[in-house]
């Protein structure tokens, strides 16, 4: 039997139980970012997420409302969100057995989680706590390097590594579900790449490849967000002819 993709989960619940199906993803044509927000350790950018929507909205066809809501891990709300992102700069106190039972329900069901470490830094308490998180959740899949050929860098763009604010990374990872991964990590802030004022004007430099970078980093989210609500893009030779022929490939 052909494997469910993302989508149909979020859409409709397939044949899973009705108590599951109540909770399942929610639809994509009501695609927002969900800031999941603990105790300490996180960070919360919504201009960030609201502005990666915008450029979600102007490069692709996916409908998206630009919204981006606060929950936390062990809220059932998580489950009307289909892309949730999980930013900080310091460490992060231990989930608890609710938030943590919940989590591995939300990226079983077809929830998407992006974590992003905003510190800027080669070493952080955030990863720290990270990756012990990640530990608590999958004790038996381990968090990769994600391989440069993995879908994720050309679901939309056509990627060579991925960056954020700063560069010194240039790596992202992840834990496999299948064929899947439900799950990615950024030490590279990409989130502050994205950040504005409310003035509008971007609210941090990236280095130390400046606004070249910056626009690398917007086509990452762009493709973190295609990535995550689907898992059927394709990785041929073709499927990148075609980027080209439509232009995504500046």
């Amino acid at each position: 039997m052909r494997e469910p993709t993302r989508r149909a989960v979020m859409l409709g619940g397939l044949s899973l139980p009705l108590a599951f199906r109540a909770r399942a993803i929610g639809p994509a044509s009501e695609v927002d970012i969900a800031e999941i927000q603990l105790a300490s350790g996180t960070v919360s950018r919504p201009e960030a997420w609201t502005r990666l929507l915008f450029e979600l909205l102007q490069s692709t066809s996916v409908e998206a409302e630009p919204r981006v809501v606060q929950v936390a891990p062990d809220d059932p709300a998580l489950f009307r969100h289909p892309f949730a992102v999980l930013a900080g700069n310091a460490k992060l106190p231990p989930l608890s057995e609710a938030a943590s039972q919940q989590l591995v329900r939300y990226l079983s069901y077809g929830g998407f989680l992006f974590i992003d470490d905003t510190s800027g830094e080669r070493e952080s308490a955030f990863d720290t706590s990270v990756r012990a998180m990640i530990r608590k959740l999958f004790p038996t899949r381990a968090l990769t390097t994600l391989p440069s050929d993995h879908s994720v860098y050309r679901a939309f763009f056509l990627l060579h590594e991925p960056v954020g604010r700063v560069a010194l990374h240039r790596t992202l990872e992840g834990v496999a579900q299948g064929s899947m991964h439900p799950l990615l990590y950024s030490r590279d802030d990409v989130s502050g790449a994205l950040d504005r004022r409310p003035d509008g004007s971007d609210a941090f430099p990236c280095t130390p490849g400046g606004e070249l970078q910056r626009r690398e980093a917007v086509k990452l989210g762009i493709n973190l967000l295609m990535y995550g609500l689907t898992s059927n893009y394709k990785q041929d030779q073709a499927h990148v002819e075609q980027l080209i022929r439509e232009g995504r490939l500046e």
